[in-house]
């Protein structure tokens, strides 16, 4: 790379924010798969925990792979990465292409760094598919990821099958434990009521847009409402709040750019994008009335 391009996707790469200075993104380096291959390193470091870091310094280097959160992510992106890579080399692509391709855009997905080497949509549905899945995902808590954070999947984990066991055993007890620790029940209920608010928020988001578009844009944009499809208002949800960066579709998929989204729409792509950031129940509660009394 050039200095100046280097600079500017290692500052975007840690902090997972995707900015590229080239609309092709990553796109502009396929013909250097080193490159590919770096950036797939750097965009899963920010993934993990960064604390893990100074632990693995000060006191073992096997810190970070002793952390459960960052197994789960490591082992998730491998199958994930292992069985789209062998569907794209059963469709004809060259083994190693397609592995640093799928590689790439994967933990670019999950990490919620938002690069693009290719565009995935027309790898087919099957891509379509596993990308709008992987965009709720995100990294390990303590990063600079997105998303849902993985923690928050493996907790869920642990109370369904602890919830499973006593119902075959009603009388037994089963103490729920995560990362070598007593797992306390008001973690378990935080969980839940993110998930709950997450995709209580998306969906409000995602028909509020639909509907937005589908009256007042329709009637001061005329025609530019046929540029909006079922996919792109979906995917511009789940991106937004997600915090990923692109969502999926001819407009605003790996290939495209919001730029040609009315105003108003990216007004409300804003609030999706900050209330995601936020993680949601932040922004929530300052709209409660107990909040405000106190």
């Amino acid at each position: 790379m050039a200095p100046l391009d280097a600079i500017v996707h290692a500052m975007t790469m840690v902090a997972t924010g995707g900015f590229a200075n080239s609309d092709a993104s990553f796109g502009a380096y396929n013909n250097q798969p080193e490159i590919l291959w770096l950036a797939s390193l750097f965009m899963l470091c920010a993934s993990l925990p960064f604390v893990l870091y100074i632990r693995a310094i000060r006191e073992t280097r096997t810190a970070i792979w002793h952390d459960q959160q960052v197994r789960g992510l490591i082992y998730f992106l491998a199958i994930v990465i292992v069985l789209l890579t062998v569907y794209r080399i059963l469709k004809g692509s060259d083994p190693f292409d397609a592995l640093t391709h799928v590689t790439f855009n994967v933990i670019s997905i999950v990490s919620t760094t938002g690069y693009a080497s290719e565009d995935y949509t027309t790898w087919g549905a099957l891509f379509v598919t596993a990308f709008f899945y992987l965009t709720f995902v995100g990294g390990c808590s303590g990063s600079t990821s997105g998303g849902m954070k993985i923690f928050r999947f493996q907790i869920s984990q642990v109370a369904l099958a602890n919830q499973l066991r006593s119902l075959v055993h009603t009388n037994g007890f089963f103490p729920q434990r995560y990362n070598g620790r007593r797992l306390q029940d008001d973690v378990v209920r935080g969980v839940i009521d993110f998930f709950f608010f997450f995709f209580f928020f998306f969906f409000f988001f995602f028909f509020f847009f639909f509907f937005f578009f589908l009256t007042i844009a329709g009637l001061a944009l005329g025609l530019a409402m046929m540029g909006l499809d079922m996919l792109t208002a979906l995917s511009g949800a789940a991106t937004a709040v997600a915090n990923v960066g692109h969502g999926l579709g001819d407009i605003i998929g790996p290939a495209g750019n919001f730029t040609s989204l009315p105003d108003p729409a990216k007004w409300l792509l804003c609030i999706g994008m900050l209330m995601g950031r936020l993680e949601i129940l932040t922004v929530v509660v300052l709209f409660t009335r107990t909040f405000w009394r106190k």
